[in-house]
């Protein structure tokens, strides 16, 4: 059985770091892992094209029947994300290993 993949993102997700942040979904999910996980501690800061990145990876998730989670979240972006109306496309955990333990 395939492992969920966790791709570790860093800084901000905007314009200038969206292409590459796609890409590496993209690669992820090429790999048909069990779920996929983005790894939010070192995020500090996502762009409206940020949450439109997010957006088509959670959708690209629903159609492979992929389970898709973020962990280590902060504040000021699970508010970005509930004001945008996203959590529900969002599922959020609070480290990585309550992540992985959602999977098994």
């Amino acid at each position: 059985m395939a492992q969920p993949n966790i791709v570790e993102l860093t800084g901000r997700i905007d314009n200038v770091t969206s292409a590459e942040i796609e890409t590496s979904i993209g690669l992820a999910l090429d790999a048909a892992p069990s779920a996929l996980i983005l790894d939010f501690s070192q995020v500090t800061f996502v762009s409206s094209i940020g949450l439109r990145v997010l957006l088509m990876a959670a959708k690209r998730c629903r159609k492979q029947n992929t389970p898709f989670a973020l962990h280590s979240v902060s504040k000021p972006i699970v508010d970005l994300f509930r004001v945008s109306g996203l959590t529900e496309f969002f599922p959020i955990h609070p480290t990585r290993e309550t992540a992985l333990a959602a999977f098994v």
